[in-house]
């Protein structure tokens, strides 16, 4: 069984919530947000959806940008 992260099932805090926001705004891989935030990539996504938080758009514009 995988290791659990320590704040597991642990509310997000306001900065939490602003760092996921810019990081998935600049098109981090959720697997890094994750690494960088001490959540697992399914709480990072779920988080995500819950606030409204795209990762593919980011994406979307990134690929756009390098066109």
């Amino acid at each position: 069984m995988a290791k659990r992260p320590s704040n597991d099932g642990a509310g997000w805090s306001a900065a939490e919530l602003r760092t996921l926001k810019q990081l998935a705004k600049a098109g981090t891989p959720t697997s890094q947000v994750a690494k960088e935030l001490g959540r697992t990539a399914a709480a990072v996504q779920q988080k995500a959806m819950r606030a409204g938080i795209s990762f593919r758009a980011a994406k979307k514009s990134a690929a756009k940008k390098k066109k």
